[in-house]
């Protein structure tokens, strides 16, 4: 995810109102890619035929793509451009644990940034089963009684943690207690009757939370017998993150007797 900062200066130079009305869809469209048109206008309250002239000049000129949903996306080229952001320094020490976790088991991967009170989706490792849990990164993820909120919330401060109770009140101390003994956090069918997921908390040099790894698969599958083993499994991989934080070639070591196949 890329952020565009708007800065405005005193000058006696009349600003081209065009251009900053691009500069505004261009910083919406990077925070919630992909997005409509529909929902950009009412965010940015420029009118919607303006900003879909806007996306298609921003599309000629190599600077968004267009999906096949008619959503627009930053465009690699104009990723290209800028400078590495934190989240994609995150998304690269955590794609071997991601890769790793969905080989060990088979099921799809996650890494889950916060943003303010939303879970986004950086990064994924897809389950290769027919049947699996698909969704696309940069997308939100539905927060509450998510396996990432609770491990998040069980890591978090007290002011990031008032945030998240207001997102889901179920968040009780003895609820936060228990993930952390345990090391993750589950989400038993309570999103969806057909899938499951387990999380863990990624912590950055501070101690505190910067993401958390998110394991998720059809319940069909991913059975409340495999909850305890795949949780420990995530937790095990996530003690590698803090060296591949600070080094994107480190290889996680996957807990002694896990190399199973794909069910």
């Amino acid at each position: 995810m890329f952020f565009f900062t708007l800065r405005s200066m005193a000058s006696s130079v009349k600003e081209i109102q065009s251009v900053r009305n691009a500069c505004r869809v261009l910083e919406f469209i990077a925070s919630r890619q992909p997005v409509g048109v529909s929902d950009i206008a009412r965010a940015t309250g420029i009118d919607k035929s303006a900003v879909h002239r806007l996306a298609v000049t921003l599309n000629a000129a190599g600077w968004l793509d267009r999906t096949a949903e008619a959503r627009w996306t930053i465009s690699p080229m104009l990723s290209g451009t800028l400078p590495k952001s934190a989240t994609r320094s995150l998304t690269e020490a955590a794609r071997p644990l991601l890769e790793r976790a969905r080989d060990q088991t088979g099921e799809t991967a996650m890494l889950v940034i916060p943003d303010g009170e939303r879970l986004l989706i950086a990064a994924i490792a897809e389950s290769h089963h027919t049947l699996r849990v698909s969704v696309r990164a940069g997308v939100e993820m539905p927060a509450r009684s998510s396996s990432a909120l609770r491990i998040l919330a069980a890591h978090a401060s007290p002011a990031d943690l008032a945030v998240y109770r207001q997102v889901d009140p179920g968040l009780t101390e003895k609820a936060l207690a228990a993930a952390r003994e345990r090391g993750w956090a589950v989400n038993d069918a309570e999103l969806s009757d057909d899938t499951r997921a387990v999380g863990v908390a990624l912590l950055g040099p501070g101690g505190q939370p910067v993401g958390a790894l998110v394991l998720c698969g059809p319940a069909t599958r991913f059975t409340r017998r495999d909850i305890e083993p795949y949780g420990k499994l995530v937790a095990t991989l996530a003690a590698g993150w803090a060296p591949a934080l600070r080094n994107p070639n480190h290889t996680p070591r996957a807990p002694s007797g896990r190399n199973r196949a794909p069910k």
